[in-house]
């Protein structure tokens, strides 16, 4: 004698069962569909989170490698520096440090945090006296020549082989004639490697800004400090202001959620 064991099933009794086949096998395949729906959205959703920059418009471009090199030239204010330093220092940035005057030197490699920046704060800004304190780069300051820092951040980014690199240029651009082709060469070495380049302008004369316009192009200029803050392209875009993509994929989800509620909710029966 073979025993049957059944799972109890609740639901409306019904004289012809068989008539209700078609329509729970439909109610299956709309149930199964949604929930692979879901898991999808659910998928995209996480891998879109991942992906958005939570940093507030980063200085150094998103999904990048920085260098900064800061022009410590004597025609700069150290004062200037401060606000460039200052924001990059308080975000999770990952950037190394490239100095310059006459020539240059690398204080921080690629991928450095840039917390470690906070410590060359103090060299930046003032006292209560309105002066500033004296400074390691005293009898380094001289000319200007970019060209020289540049070139010594390109060349520690190809060291670490970094391949999707950004240099953030902070200066006063005050270039002699003769820094101009030398500038112009590592330009376009840096544009070959596909390393982006941004510069944070230090009160340049309205000459010097245009010259360096006619080799980099204004998009790769940054706000002057002093003016509103350092502000990099994304806060002036509005997409900045909200991830949208993860926006329409949450969106997605609850769509798909309310779909589920509808389509296979619970039979209610008034008594």
């Amino acid at each position: 004698m073979q025993l049957r064991l059944e799972l109890p099933r609740q639901g409306v009794p019904a004289s012809e069962p068989g008539r209700f086949r078609r329509v729970a096998k439909r109610t299956a395949i709309v149930r199964i569909s949604l929930a692979l729906a879901l898991a999808a959205a659910l998928t995209l959703t996480f891998l879109v989170a991942r992906e958005q920059d939570v940093r507030q418009a980063p200085l150094v471009p998103s999904g990048t490698t920085g260098m900064l090199v800061l022009d410590l030239s004597a025609s700069v204010y150290e004062g200037g520096l401060d606000a460039t330093v200052a924001k990059l220092s308080q975000t999770d940035e990952r950037t190394g440090l490239v100095v310059f005057s006459d020539s240059a030197y690398e204080l921080l490699p690629p991928g450095s945090p840039s917390r470690e920046l906070a410590s060359l704060l103090r060299f930046f800004r003032s006292r209560p006296d309105g002066t500033l304190p004296r400074n390691p780069w005293e009898d380094f300051r001289g000319g200007t020549r970019i060209s020289e820092g540049m070139r010594f951040a390109r060349d520690s980014l190809l060291r670490e082989n970094v391949t999707n690199g950004s240099i953030v240029l902070v200066s006063d651009l005050e270039i002699l004639p003769d820094e101009i082709a030398r500038l112009s060469e590592v330009l376009a070495l840096i544009r070959r490697d596909g390393f982006e380049l941004r510069i944070v302008p230090l009160f340049p004369s309205a000459e010097k800004r245009a010259l360096v316009e006619q080799l980099v192009g204004s998009d790769a200029f940054l706000s002057e400090p002093e003016q509103e803050g350092v502000r990099a392209p994304e806060e002036r875009r509005i997409t900045s202001a909200a991830p949208w993509l993860f926006v329409l994929a949450a969106a997605l989800v609850v769509m798909l959620l309310a779909t589920n509620e509808r389509v296979l909710s619970r039979l209610e029966f008034g008594r």
